[in-house]
């Protein structure tokens, strides 16, 4: 027994050296990421959200990061769609949440908007049959049920595959960027001196006395987080900014538009690194001040532009204490119209599928993710408006914040209230589904998400035990 206690010593003391180093690779390491990228592209003669795809303008992806500190798994998922709607948006949730491993309230699922693309919404379309006076089929309201079933399941089969494989990669650190970035997003809505909506400034607005307006109320702000390697380089880079993303659409051609462009740019630029667009609260803005053309060249031109913007992020990174992913999560009750839901009393369609399945939308959710000193504003609805982005900036101005909207599009827009007395299309019975009341319960819902971050501005969060 005696020859045995040097060797059980040696044991112990390896043990004991195991866990020093690998507490020491934690404390280098904080998080594991995962990143993926999957090719949604539609095949010719698909119906899209608007027309026919007559042609591969662009590839359209969907893809993101999968982020695990241990404790906490959460998934950045950002989609090359006009939206992805109602209970459909809820399933991939889940089914995204089964293939990572996490809950489905972890899957921050957003889109970014582009409409040369497709609206994912199955539950839109007309019954199977139906065909109108002169006994053609009616087109696709929402998406063809064998693109949507494909679709998700090569997203999740390759998130899984990647899991299986144990493709993680330590993430040393979370590191982030501003840049204010000029000549892309433009505020839309043109209200006069009386504080009355005069006209629209749409996405290919070429009209010189439009463009001359004044670039209006937006955020200007182009916000990154890195995830950073051990080695220093870059695994993948969120970038989060606000505008509608399109640039020219109704081509018959389907498009990545002028962030698809911009983010192949940047990846062509930096071949380590795998970039992600999200849109932010840009229901109220456009490119349309800067859009030089009416067609593709716009993309070329504005995309190549975002794309240096989000390279020069990636050089002007700043390093952010790690901590634990945290979340705060905030159930908001939305002030629906009952009288905008179906006012044509529409049989199938968006509208119909909306009042059928009304109270089911009666709820949403705000989620604030928290990683150290990173924070991110994730938004259950769709096209909120530019003003509650800079609302959650006014309250944490000394808190680095990102915000990403474009959530579940069974919402539509989410305009202020004034906004309803101007005028305007985003307060319209077409486009609008909400009360006036939308405001003070979407501030009181982002006040009580930045809570934390209120009471102690740049606090990091609790130490962990």
């Amino acid at each position: 027994m005696r020859t045995k206690q040097p060797l059980l010593l040696a044991v112990l003391l390896i043990g004991a050296l195991s866990a020093v180093f690998a507490a020491g690779l934690r404390a280098e390491a904080p998080y594991k990421a995962i990143r993926f990228k999957v090719d949604v592209t539609p095949p010719v003669g698909l119906d899209m959200a608007y027309c026919p795809n007559n042609k591969v303008d662009m590839p359209i992806y969907v893809g993101g990061v999968i982020l695990d500190d241990g404790a906490t798994r959460v998934v950045w998922c950002t989609c090359d769609y006009i939206y992805v709607c109602g209970q459909t948006y809820e399933q991939w949730q889940r089914k995204i949440a089964d293939a990572a491993g996490c809950p489905p309230e972890n899957v921050f699922l957003h889109s970014v908007h582009q409409h040369d693309s497709m609206r994912v919404a199955p539950e839109f379309n007309p019954p199977d049959g139906a065909v109108d006076d002169n006994g053609k089929p009616f087109p696709l309201e929402g998406s063809d049920p064998g693109y949507v079933a494909k679709s998700i399941a090569d997203i999740t089969a390759e998130i899984a595959r990647l899991i299986g494989n144990d493709a993680w990669v330590p993430i040393a650190s979370l590191k982030t960027a501003e840049t204010r970035v000029g000549g892309l997003a433009s505020n839309r809505r043109l209200v006069d001196e009386s504080g009355k909506g005069v006209t629209m400034r749409w996405t290919m607005t070429t009209d010189p006395a439009l463009q001359a307006w004044p670039t209006g109320v937006i955020d200007p702000m182009l916000r990154t987080v890195a995830l950073v390697k051990e080695d220093g380089t870059i695994y993948a880079a969120l970038h989060f900014y606000a505008t509608h993303p399109q640039s020219a659409y109704r081509r018959g051609m389907v498009s990545g538009d002028v962030p698809g462009w911009a983010i192949r740019y940047a990846c062509e630029k930096t071949p380590d690194t795998l970039h992600f667009y999200f849109n932010g609260c840009g229901g109220n803005i456009t490119m349309g001040k800067y859009n030089p053309s009416a067609d593709a060249a716009a993309i070329v031109a504005l995309g190549t532009r975002l794309g240096n913007y989000l390279l020069k992020n990636l050089d002007r990174l700043e390093d952010r204490a790690s901590g634990p992913i945290r979340l705060f999560r905030v159930e908001i009750d939305v002030p629906l119209d009952p009288q905008r839901a179906n006012p044509e009393h529409q049989t199938w369609g968006n509208r119909a599928y909306f009042e059928k399945t009304f109270d089911h939308w009666k709820r949403s959710s705000i989620t604030r993710f928290n990683a150290g000193e990173v924070n991110i504003l994730s938004f259950g609805l769709s096209e909120l408006c530019i003003e509650y982005q800079l609302y959650a900036q006014e309250l944490v101005p000394e808190n680095f914040l990102a915000t990403a909207a474009y959530g579940n599009g069974i919402y539509w827009y989410m305009p202020v209230a004034k906004a309803f007395e101007e005028g305007g299309y985003e307060s319209n019975v077409e486009a609008c589904l909400v009360t006036p009341e939308i405001e003070p319960v979407l501030k009181a819902g982002i006040r009580e998400a930045l809570a934390e971050l209120i009471a102690h501005p740049g606090w990091t969060g609790a130490p962990q035990k």
